[in-house]
């Protein structure tokens, strides 16, 4: 498995920042007025904390915790109409049939997908922007599967 490390902003932004802050994978966690939180892998932690620094943005780094995990957050895949994962032209998600779908891989708590035998389904492009966009955590294409 991938290292997976939480980024948290431990500041007050404007409108346009938080945007931004959504843009690069942020997202609101905890109450009302929770931290901003990104996953990422250490790869990734230079570009996303370079740019908190140009624009003075407190933050802390740390391990992400719940790596493997999913209880922290709904699933997804917990609203499957059809559990066994649907397929290419029949979606799990709302069971839509003769659509095309594609297979998506969901996260696990720490927004990871590279964890032992992840969950897999398909869902069709009404799913995937209306219930799947507006979800906080992270679903990725299952690229071996194309």
């Amino acid at each position: 498995m991938v290292e997976r490390l939480a980024i948290k902003v431990k500041h007050w932004l404007d409108p346009i920042a938080q945007e931004r802050l959504e843009d690069m994978g942020f997202f609101r966690e905890g109450p009302r007025n929770g931290s901003w939180t990104c996953y990422c892998d250490a790869s990734e932690v230079q570009r996303v904390s370079h740019w908190l620094k140009e624009r003075q943005v407190s933050f802390e780094i740390r391990p992400a915790d719940g790596v493997g995990e999913l209880t922290k957050y709904s699933r997804l895949s917990d609203l499957l109409v059809d559990k066994s994962g649907g397929g290419p032209t029949h979606c799990a998600l709302c069971g839509a049939q003769n659509v095309f779908c594609r297979q998506w891989v969901q996260g696990d708590d720490a927004d990871n997908t590279d964890y032992p035998s992840p969950i897999r389904f398909y869902m069709c492009g009404k799913c995937v922007r209306t219930r799947m966009q507006s979800h906080p955590l992270v679903d990725a294409p299952a690229d071996d599967a194309l």
